[in-house]
């Protein structure tokens, strides 16, 4: 919701100020999910803000469940007809996280990742990048999940520092009071490594989560599987962590997705091993190693059991590491499976 166009949307149709704060509060506080649930509004007014300011920039294509419940992976048409994909997850009974695009496709190219097979469209504006929020919030009232969602990462389609300000402007949402209110360490940024905005995002938001989309420690295979190393390598990456941490107490978490064979050798956790000890103080340095997700890529997954050999030696060097959870594979909605939606698995999805 765009609430600066529901404010003049209001002042055109001659209504009280008061009128802005209860759309605020049904909308944001209520999760309703049309003009028509907030009762307290005249039915003409319902009708003129309709047409003036739309409720959602987003409207539901579909929505796939796991077969655990744990995962819902929305498809997500735009005003343009494009598609984007976003997951609601939920890692404990008493969480739920979701996993939100700031793209249609990526133009990073890791290649590994489904989204960045599918090449750039387009980036998405603040009000589409937040209403992905709003969209879960409605859904799980229309549903009756029980639970608040107020955990939110940037890890969906895209790469956000590439495109920084409709970012900001959708986290400065998310964290307003008077809107989501969600709390800046619920809330956590990935990056493929545009080292630049590092330094920038620890200025603007020292308190959001950063992550790190690392998957190797040696300049030469991470610019084959994340190519924009070339532009910003392992060195470049390394000093613009230095100086987030100078700037804020948070921790930096490196993601690690583990390739059979590639990265996933004793080789390759000495070198994850030394770049992590040349960041700064162990405590704030956490690396996600996470079972890749096969895509349609000839990368092959690490099984759990390497997995959790090459977590206990970074442990045993010092270096803390989980295994992270791996939900919604079932729905292709696990990490690194998003895509842009006009491909063979839509239409293959159509047919049937």
């Amino acid at each position: 919701m765009n609430l600066s166009l529901v404010e003049s949307a209001l002042k055109e149709l001659g209504a009280p100020r008061f009128r802005l704060d209860q759309v605020r509060r049904a909308v944001f506080t209520e999760a309703a999910a049309s003009y028509d649930e907030i009762k307290v509004l005249p039915e003409d007014l319902r009708r003129g803000l309709q047409k003036l300011a739309p409720l959602m920039s987003v409207k539901e294509r579909r929505v796939e469940v796991s077969s655990d419940g744990r995962a819902h992976k929305a498809l997500l048409e735009l005003f343009d007809g494009k598609i984007v994909e976003t997951v609601l997850l939920r890692p404990s009974a008493s969480r739920w996280t979701t996993c939100i695009s700031c793209q249609v496709g990526c133009a990073i190219g890791c290649t590994f990742c489904a989204t960045g097979l599918m090449g750039l469209a387009r980036n998405l504006t603040p009000e589409e990048i937040t209403d992905q929020v709003l969209f879960w919030r409605q859904y799980m009232k229309r549903e009756g999940l029980e639970g608040r969602l107020d955990n939110v990462v940037y890890m969906g389609m895209g790469e956000p520092f590439a495109v920084y300000e409709p970012l900001a402007e959708s986290l400065r949402a998310l964290m307003d009071q008077k809107r989501f209110g969600i709390g800046a360490r619920h809330i956590s940024v990935s990056t493929s490594g545009l080292a630049p905005q590092i330094e920038r995002f620890g200025k603007d938001f020292p308190q959001v989560n950063l992550a790190l989309s690392l998957h190797a420690a040696d300049d030469a295979l991470r610019t084959k599987l994340v190519p924009v190393n070339k532009a910003y390598p392992l060195k470049v990456l390394s000093n613009a962590i230095k100086k987030y941490l100078s700037l804020t107490p948070r921790k930096v978490f490196l993601e690690y997705v583990m390739l059979r064979g590639e990265n996933d050798r004793d080789e390759d956790a000495d070198s994850l091993i030394a770049f992590c000890k040349e960041l700064g103080p162990r405590e704030l340095i956490h690396v996600n190693l996470i079972v890749y997700n096969e895509t349609d890529t000839p990368h092959k997954a690490t099984n759990e059991d390497s997995a959790r050999a090459f977590q206990q030696l970074l442990i045993k060097a010092g270096v803390h590491s989980t295994v992270r959870q791996n939900l919604g594979r079932d729905i292709q909605g696990a990490c690194g499976q998003l895509i842009v939606a006009e491909t063979a698995r839509e239409k293959s999805h159509a047919r049937k």
